[in-house]
């Protein structure tokens, strides 16, 4: 179904910020369409259907995944930082000198652009080398979560069939 595990993840958490039902004059147009014999798309699967499938492979990983690299996840393709704080902590037991606030600000900043890098600047009084120091070690411990959570989801998904797997050829 899916290629890889980034593109079935991307899929899956964007669907779940949208609306299932028509808004506004859209449901009248979908009725006028349905009944002059418009027909949809070729995929073969209604919104709902793809609602479905999404909320299937969000609970697969919520199961599959720790803590931390479930939060890692949903922050990079959900844009979810509510458990930014599981982050956090997982980041400053790796790296016990980064302050929590600190990293909290970096942590947002490394996935999101917010805040500003002069604002944490400010905020925490730190130079501009003592940031850059500070944002590397937090943006390469969250690629390491990131990275663990795609190999412990890789075979899961092969093996139930969402990840096509290709044969290599020698």
């Amino acid at each position: 179904m899916y290629q890889n595990v980034d593109e079935a993840l991307r899929d899956a958490y964007r669907l779940a910020g949208l609306r299932i039902e028509p808004q506004n004059n859209t449901q009248q147009i979908c009725r006028w369409m349905l009944h002059r014999g418009v027909s949809g798309g070729g995929s073969g699967m209604t919104q709902h259907d793809w609602h479905a499938n999404g909320a299937m492979l969000r609970a697969r990983v919520e199961r599959i995944l720790p803590l931390a690299e479930l939060a890692a996840v949903e922050a990079q393709y959900g844009a979810n930082l509510s458990r930014v704080v599981d982050l956090t902590a997982c980041i400053t037991a790796q790296h016990p000198q980064l302050d929590a606030l600190l990293c909290d600000a970096l942590v947002a900043h490394v996935l999101t652009g917010r805040p500003k890098q002069t604002e944490i600047q400010d905020r925490s009084d730190l130079s501009k080398g003592a940031l850059y120091r500070s944002r590397k070690l937090v943006s390469g411990s969250l690629a390491a979560l990131l990275d663990n959570a795609v190999m412990r989801l890789e075979p899961e998904f092969v093996a139930a069939g969402i990840i096509l797997k290709e044969e290599v050829l020698v």
